[in-house]
């Protein structure tokens, strides 16, 4: 098995720390870097990055072309690997080494960039589906009552599920049915503030949510400092394994259960499964079927976090070519 290269791995560590302070990326983007230099490795068989060159860049070029990988990601993993490469060429004992230049050869053709920029068209569920994917999930335990919430709270506001699962009970207004998603406790998106109104799709949702609260408070004693939508709470044992038991008064510390209830919850729909995510595109199609007012669309995209409606016409904004279809034919 081929050995980590010493010298590598200390100029990386200083490359993340970069990222970390100077750059200010999150864990998570600075895990994709990781990944990214990491495969690149991989292919030279941990070589020292000094050996970086033309060659070098064109043939990793060719075999990433050869690994069944979609244009989008070839690029990102180039990209990703550009930018480590041209700042390793401005660090002391690699300025002589590693070529600016070179590291310009692992650009991708201009056909191949505008295929890997292509939007693709997205997969989403329309309002009525996620509607009888909730009327079908069970609420029977406080386990089955937070699944259904953490659902109906995406249906109700699209937001993303880093902010979901950091949700406290104090950042919900009921008053106003407003989250405050306040990135100093919440994990908003370039850790920016955003008034998440709830937005009126489904009356029945909203009851939902507020017979949630209510629930936490009288039921589960939960305090405003308490989750939103808190973590199951797990036990073991030797006969039985690890066994869910409760909600616990502690946040995720990943996605990856959320997702899994919205899968889980699609599936036993007999659906196929979205994850938290395309709900915003299913809002953003809402917007366009209930022909709102420019003021009404800026409304509803600074609830969706967008500063500028822009933002929400070209990001989730784009038509099926089914709607396509039924515009141009229809004239509607």
């Amino acid at each position: 098995m081929t050995q980590k290269n010493a010298q590598n791995e200390r100029i990386k560590k200083d490359y993340y720390l970069f990222l970390e302070h100077a750059d200010r990326k999150s864990e998570t983007t600075i895990r994709t870097h990781e990944k990214s230099i990491l495969r690149f490795e991989g292919f030279t068989r941990f070589a020292c990055f000094k050996t970086f060159n033309q060659k070098q860049a064109i043939a990793y070029k060719s075999h990433l072309a050869q690994q069944d990988l979609a244009k989008a990601t070839i690029l990102s993993e180039v990209n990703r690997l550009k930018r480590f490469l041209k700042w390793l060429s401005r660090q002391p004992g690699y300025k002589s080494r590693v070529s600016a230049e070179d590291v310009d050869y692992l650009s991708l053709s201009e056909r191949d960039t505008r295929a890997a920029n292509a939007p693709a068209e997205k997969d989403f569920p329309s309002l009525a589906m996620v509607k009888a994917v909730v009327a079908l999930m069970p609420s029977e335990t406080p386990i089955d009552l937070r699944n259904r919430v953490a659902v109906v709270l995406c249906g109700l506001t699209g937001i993303r599920g880093g902010a979901l699962i950091s949700l406290k009970r104090k950042h919900f207004h009921r008053d106003r049915m407003l989250i405050v998603q306040n990135p100093k406790e919440v994990q908003t998106k370039f850790g920016k503030r955003i008034n998440s109104l709830v937005l009126p799709v489904c009356d029945e949702w909203e009851a939902i949510l507020l017979e949630w609260i209510e629930y936490q408070e009288k039921e589960l004693l939960f305090a405003p400092g308490h989750p939103l939508i808190p973590s199951t709470a797990m036990t073991s044992s030797l006969d039985e394994g690890f066994k869910a038991v409760g909600l616990s008064r502690a946040h995720w510390k990943s996605t990856s259960p959320l997702r899994q209830i919205f899968a889980d919850a699609f599936t036993n729909a007999g659906l196929p499964a979205y994850t938290p995510h395309r709900f915003r595109d299913m809002l953003v199609k809402e917007m366009y079927d209930r022909d709102l007012s420019i003021v009404e669309f800026r409304a509803w995209s600074q609830s969706l976090g967008h500063t500028n409606p822009h933002t929400t016409l070209t990001s989730y904004g784009t038509l099926s070519l089914h709607e396509m279809e039924r515009i141009i034919r229809q004239g509607i």
